[in-house]
């Protein structure tokens, strides 16, 4: 398949949804169709609504604080009725060793934040296969589909959205540590 841009705008959840979603993000993702990701506060998980791709849903036992989707070993990440295993060197310093590793049945991607501040997801064999631009919640999120990339790809580069990804970098993990410090009384540096 040839690659795609596509863009992801947060909308306002309808009345009845709104003690219940924390965020609602919708585009149309090319030849996928609408897309749709959803995180809800309480369970707190994000799903993804989508025709043409996998379903699939992420979300933590314990998730702190209302918001992103917090990531360590316990966050459970569902693609197409596959669990994922997830990983992180939370002790690297170079942003190959900070990305998240991800193991997905027989695939094995690392999704890490570049220097541009992009978002990139990257499959084993293959290589980079999606990258996410632009600020997050505040307005429109472009979404980069390169050609390698299969639907799979797709729906779990549109879950890792709902992530909660400043760990990816050494500055947003000293902030998160001095932050979960003062947010829960613990430290989890």
């Amino acid at each position: 398949m040839s690659g795609f841009t596509f863009e992801l705008v947060p909308q306002k959840p309808s009345r009845s949804e709104r003690k219940t979603t924390f965020l609602l993000l919708t585009g149309t993702a090319g030849p996928y169709g609408e897309v749709s990701l959803k995180i809800t506060t309480y369970p707190e998980e994000a799903t993804l609504l989508a025709e043409g791709l996998p379903d699939g849903s992420i979300s933590h036992p314990d998730n702190p604080v209302e918001g992103l989707i917090a990531v360590d070993v316990r966050t459970r990440l569902a693609v197409g009725g596959v669990t994922a295993t997830v990983t992180q060197n939370r002790r690297a310093l170079r942003k190959e060793g900070r990305g998240l590793g991800i193991s997905l049945g027989d695939r094995r991607y690392t999704y890490l934040r570049l220097d541009s501040g992009e978002e990139e997801l990257r499959d084993s064999e293959r290589g980079a296969v999606t990258r996410r631009r632009g600020p997050f919640r505040e307005s429109r999120t472009v979404m980069v589909v390169l050609p390698p990339a299969d639907g799979t790809d797709l729906a779990l580069a549109m879950l890792l959205l709902a992530a909660d990804t400043t760990q990816l970098t050494v500055p947003g993990m000293i902030v998160s540590g001095i932050m979960s410090v003062f947010n829960n009384g613990q430290g989890n540096m």
